[in-house]
């Protein structure tokens, strides 16, 4: 019959169709990973963030640089001497330096705390690049969903029609009526409407793409490759999602809030500084030098000091507790994560398996039965509606279990 036709034999070469030759290369999924982390702005932003904070570290072990003094002292402002440097034998210019002498435990403690920062900054790196990757995967995925389902709509729509030229024949010999036309008719309306929603799901998946690749997202796509894996073992993948990056960066932010207790404690210790200053007095008068010690008075530790120290502290507990937290919420995502790949797993093995060759045995047999008069056509109708329907949801149901590996590909980076 010329309307037969296999939908496990079109969802088959939905899936497996290779790209016709294009002026452009097909574009695979390793490759486009490998660019969506190259040359990426948001990501170099992170780097320079760590650089910039290494480089105030080695500034923090510094001593303060010195303070050049220059002044004039005890110059007559009133009277016949008023701004008469060589008037009164009291006024004195002068030059001097001084600086404060920090300890080396409060700069070594500040530098610790930028280096800390740095660190932060690497692991927030860490955890963009792996979210772009899942993102590439599901921007690949739409597009590569939108293109088999137009795949298997196309062969409904060719199936249909032929099958509409059947049945407008069969109007003259009363095996069929014009309202079985007009059935088939909306049936490929709305066949067509769905061929418009997935052209305009394969542009959206390519818009996402190109956020992360750019112009290369233009570019054809290997039809056949999705990202349908999980790790083989999770008790292994779990011991992977204890270091996962989202909770090394709450660790070190903890390690930031640490570095600041440091920093209070050595405010307690008080630091000390130093002045010489030479002064030349006019009237042949002798010049003098002055050498000053100065030294911090910490008197109100109390209220001050210690108030810093528990500010600190609690803020530290509180970077514990977020990491804690934060522990939680990455395995609870993984369990998530895991369990929603079995399940779509376990769907597209029974649809897959089971629903849809059993569909597609009872349209051929329905087909087989109109050849020879009976039933009517409007049954088999319904039975190639179903059949469609399974294997669209195949696709979407293959979909759904690469977004799910896309997902645990972002907790554990090993995959079987």
């Amino acid at each position: 019959s010329p309307w037969r036709g296999s939908m496990v034999t079109a969802l088959a070469l939905a899936i497996a169709q290779p790209q016709p030759a294009l002026a452009q290369a097909t574009l695979n999924l390793d490759e486009a990973l490998a660019m969506a982390v190259e040359r990426q702005p948001a990501l170099n932003a992170f780097t320079r963030t760590a650089r910039a904070a290494e480089e105030a570290a080695v500034a923090a072990r510094q001593l303060p640089d010195p303070q050049l003094t220059v002044g004039i002292q005890n110059l007559p402002v009133t009277g016949s001497e008023a701004f008469d440097l060589n008037a009164d034998f009291m006024t004195m210019k002068s030059i001097g330096i001084m600086r404060t002498q920090v300890r080396e435990a409060k700069r070594d403690a500040a530098s610790a705390r930028y280096l800390a920062e740095a660190a932060v900054s690497l692991a927030e790196q860490d955890v963009l690049a792996r979210r772009i990757q899942r993102e590439v995967m599901l921007g690949w995925i739409e597009v590569i969903e939108a293109q088999q389902k137009r795949e298997v709509l196309n062969f409904l729509i060719e199936k249909l029609e032929a099958r509409q030229s059947l049945v407008e024949d069969s109007i003259l010999d009363g095996t069929a009526t014009p309202a079985d036309v007009i059935a088939i008719e909306a049936e490929i309306s709305a066949a067509r409407a769905e061929l418009l929603a997935a052209q305009d799901a394969e542009a959206a998946g390519r818009a996402m793409l190109a956020r992360w690749i750019g112009d290369a997202a233009q570019r054809p796509l290997s039809t056949n490759q999705l990202p349908i894996c999980r790790p083989s073992n999770k008790q292994q993948a779990l011991l992977a999602v204890a270091e996962h990056p989202l909770i090394e960066v709450a660790r070190r932010r903890e390690t930031v809030a640490e570095r600041a207790i440091d920093i209070a404690r050595a405010d307690r210790k008080a630091d000390w500084g130093w002045s010489a200053m030479y002064g030349q007095r006019g009237g042949g008068r002798s010049d003098m030098v002055t050498l000053q010690v100065t030294i911090d008075l910490p008197l109100n530790k109390a209220r001050l000091q210690n108030r810093r120290i528990a500010e600190a502290s609690e803020l530290a507990a509180a970077a514990r507790d977020r990491a804690e937290d934060t522990r939680r919420e990455v395995v609870s995502d993984f369990e998530q994560a895991w369990a929603q790949w079995s399940a779509a797993n376990a769907r597209l093995t029974t649809t897959l398996g089971d629903t849809l060759p059993a569909l597609e045995a009872v349209e051929r047999a329905l087909e087989a039965r109109v050849a020879g008069g009976q039933p009517a056509l409007t049954d088999v109708q319904a039975a190639s509606e179903r059949t469609t329907r399974t294997a669209l949801e195949v696709i979407e149901q293959r979909a759904a279990l690469a977004r799910a590996s896309a997902d645990l590909s972002f907790y554990v980076e090993e995959c079987a």
